[in-house]
């Protein structure tokens, strides 16, 4: 499921927005070198009799700063865009009731916590689970393996997923999908740097 949502995320981050960005700085680098090139031109006519060593190092600056420019276009379009794909898949997970599988996600989920939890119960043998009202049908039949009982209470408000605790609540295992798109941001926003990197070094 996270590998789907990431790639609707993305889905509509298209090699046209890629180019844009590209072609919108080269624009802003081509305003740069034109002002760059009057400069220069000013420059040149005031230093003539100065030899050329000063200019060419007024003209290594100005170079310079339209390659800064340059880079800082690109950092700030690709950060857009990371911005925006992560945009894309917290809407997907915030609608993620509408799909029809959602109900085998969430009984996964609630396993994957389950099983998270038992081996810190000890000698507990009750498990709470706290879900989302709007998920008490699709949860109706959800049942532990072995002796443990399972209690669910529906107070989460959430996009998806459930909490599970141990009957004392020392122990609590987080396993909504708000839980789990906080703790997977930072993970996907190094790949999605790394992906659009390689996107932006390829239009140059």
């Amino acid at each position: 499921m996270e590998i789907d949502a990431i790639l609707d995320g993305i889905r509509s981050i298209t090699e046209n927005q890629i180019a844009e960005i590209k072609q919108q700085t080269d624009q802003k680098v081509q305003e740069i070198l034109s002002q760059a090139k009057k400069e220069t031109d000013a420059i040149r006519k005031n230093l003539e009799k100065e030899g050329h060593v000063r200019l060419n190092r007024e003209v290594a600056i100005i170079q310079q700063q339209a390659e800064m420019q340059y880079l800082q276009n690109v950092s700030d379009g690709r950060q857009k865009l990371i911005q925006e794909s992560l945009e894309q898949v917290e809407s997907v997970l915030k609608t993620i009731r509408i799909q029809k599988n959602y109900g085998d996600l969430l009984i996964h989920l609630a396993k994957e916590a389950i099983e998270d939890l038992l081996p810190s119960l000890g000698t507990a043998q009750e498990i709470v689970l706290y879900a989302d009202p709007r998920d008490r049908e699709l949860l109706q039949g959800l049942k532990v393996d072995g002796q443990t009982k399972l209690r669910i209470e529906y107070d989460l408000d959430c996009w998806g997923g459930c909490n599970v605790s141990s009957f004392d609540g020392k122990v609590v295992v987080y396993n909504t999908l708000n839980d789990r798109f906080q703790k997977a941001t930072p993970i996907l926003q190094q790949w999605l740097s790394l992906y659009f990197s390689e996107k932006t070094t390829r239009v140059k």
